[in-house]
């Protein structure tokens, strides 16, 4: 009886510190769609953090206009989180200057903290020749507003717009100006090669 107990309260420790953040390579039961919510714990295996930072688009009426500008003759596909994790290797390897909050080659200051401070939204696209891509786009946090806060107040009868956070699950972010608040990725998954990335200049 004392081994029983003993393997319970375990498993509930166990439990209780992975959380959502247990080691996975498939999407947690409770996700809803129509896109899936990334939090941090999804792409850092070492982290406990549950936020949600961002979403995988799998809504294919929200990606299909894109296609022809992205990756011509593509498909979009529901990535696993090896898929998540391996793009953010790529990420994290083509930018070690955004960890280190410096300059990267082309003389771009990235927001201080790095890429712990962009909300994303991702597009996984398979090519024609079967070859795994992915698209990132990247908003700055503290205006992607990704956790819960009260409405503001608008004058009676003028409806407000989306919030931010309900606007980043149902449609990418393409904003004109605003500087590396706001920038995107190309990523070959099979090469683990970053193919281009653009970042918004200054009005």
């Amino acid at each position: 009886m004392v081994d029983f107990i003993y393997r319970v309260v375990l498993i509930l420790a166990i439990t209780s510190f992975f959380g959502a953040c247990e080691e996975t390579n498939s999407w947690p039961p409770e996700t809803k769609g129509p896109n899936l919510p990334v939090r941090y714990c999804d792409i850092n295996k070492g982290d406990n953090d549950e936020a949600v930072i961002g979403y995988v688009f799998v809504d294919t009426v929200a990606v299909n206009w894109m296609l022809p500008n992205l990756l011509k003759e593509s498909t979009v596909f529901e990535p696993s989180l090896y898929d998540l994790r391996r793009a953010e290797q790529i990420l994290q390897k083509a930018f070690p200057s955004i960890l280190k909050d410096a300059y990267d080659k082309d003389g771009h200051l990235f927001q201080k903290g790095g890429l712990d401070n962009y909300a994303r939204q991702y597009a996984f696209l398979k090519g024609s020749d079967g070859k795994k891509y992915a698209f990132v786009n990247f908003v700055l946090l503290e205006i992607a507003d990704l956790e819960d806060k009260p409405a503001p107040q608008y004058q009676e009868g003028i409806l407000p717009p989306l919030p931010f956070r309900e606007q980043m699950n149902i449609s990418f972010i393409f904003v004109m100006d605003g500087g590396d608040a706001y920038w995107r990725a190309m990523l070959d998954l099979d090469k683990g090669e970053l193919l281009w990335h653009q970042i918004n200049g200054h009005a």
